[in-house]
């Protein structure tokens, strides 16, 4: 593994993130570690800190809410009207919480105001309203296009058809069965001193910054909410590896990780070059890398393999073929530049594909 902790200090002296940390385990078991760099000025990252993984939260939203599937308290089936009323109109009411899960509900990425929303320091409840009234692309169904909305209502269709805040269900469903006590869904003012922060974010030097300021990760915002230490995040997605431990049940596991969207077409969020009618694969939460999708995640995993990007500067991948699960994460932004941003963190996940084992 000195290649990889080769390649990754590389980068940190060229300036393209100020830290990182990569961790990655062989059939259950903890193969490599390593942190370098910065978390944040005067905080060298290390075991401890904790990594805004932005839309990485989506999983563990995605995870609470098959709970709830599990336990009967809601359907994938339920129209997002039913629980939520005000949310018809223009096609709102076909849509049902399975396309939100797999972004095929037509809802638009976020608000087209978002980064002022963020220097006003909108409550969560507001950017939900805004949710509920924004436009569809398309009809519910016929095509694919990734949106932080989504999993917005999605959460909020959780919350409301149990009576529970959100954050509170993924406490309960999700972080302490499986035993995730590194994982906060807000942070607590205790925890802030060890968050990374992230470089070209939304918001920046404003005290509405993405991922950077109490007020933004206070939200607990459902699409990009989850701070996490590297250890705490590949237990997570350990839980959805081969063999690995279950907080759900297996057939539950299985329709996760699985293409959901049937022939839905669009542009992929994360992967450039193929056409902008592409059939798009995804499960309810994971984004998978299939023989429609190849290298969306490394050009040597296999075409099972499952996971999601965080634009703060993270990546997961598990691999069942392999049986590995590879976690990066760094704390610089895509906003920095996309196509730079892709390159470097596919090339540490190819590293760690090939010295993993």
């Amino acid at each position: 593994m000195l290649r990889l902790a080769s390649l990754i200090d590389r980068y940190i002296q060229n300036g393209d993130f100020a830290g990182a940390g990569v961790i990655v385990a062989h059939h259950g078991q903890i193969v490599y570690a390593h942190y370098a760099g910065k978390a944040a000025p005067g905080l060298p990252a290390d075991s401890n800190t904790l990594w805004p993984v932005a839309s990485i939260s989506k999983l563990y939203t995605a995870a609470a809410i098959m709970r709830l599937v599990e336990l009967g308290e809601i359907t994938l089936n339920t129209l997002v009207s039913r629980v939520i009323p005000q949310f018809t109109g223009d096609g709102r009411e076909k849509v049902r919480l399975r396309h939100l899960l797999t972004h095929t509900s037509g809802l638009i990425y976020e608000s087209p105001e978002m980064e002022q929303c963020l220097i006003n320091q909108t409550p969560l409840i507001a950017l939900i309203e805004e949710a509920v009234g924004a436009p569809l692309l398309f009809q519910p169904g016929e095509s694919i296009s990734y949106a932080d909305y989504n999993y917005l209502l999605a959460g909020q269709m959780a919350a409301v058809a149990t009576g529970v805040p959100f954050h509170e269900l993924v406490q309960q469903l999700i972080l302490e069965p499986m035993v995730l006590h590194n994982t906060f869904f807000p942070p607590p003012a205790s925890e802030q001193p060890r968050i990374a922060r992230v470089s070209a974010v939304m918001a920046e030097g404003t005290d509405g910054a993405m991922y950077n300021s109490p007020y933004a990760l206070g939200l607990a915002h459902p699409a990009f909410g989850v701070v996490a230490t590297a250890a705490d995040l590949l237990r997570f997605l350990l839980h959805f590896a081969p063999d690995g431990p279950r907080v759900h049940a297996e057939i539950t596991v299985q329709a996760m990780i699985r293409s959901q969207t049937g022939m839905a077409r669009g542009q992929h969020v994360s992967l450039t070059g193929i056409p902008a009618n592409q059939i798009i694969p995804w499960g309810y939460g994971f984004a998978l890398q299939t023989e429609h999708i190849p290298a969306l995640f490394s050009e040597l995993a296999s075409f099972r393999s499952f996971g999601h990007g965080g634009a703060s500067g993270c990546q997961v991948l598990v691999d069942p073929e392999p049986n590995l699960v590879v976690c990066i994460l760094t704390n610089t932004h895509l906003r920095s530049g996309r196509e730079a941003w892709s390159a470097r963190l596919q090339s540490i996940m190819n590293c760690a594909l090939v010295n993993g084992p």
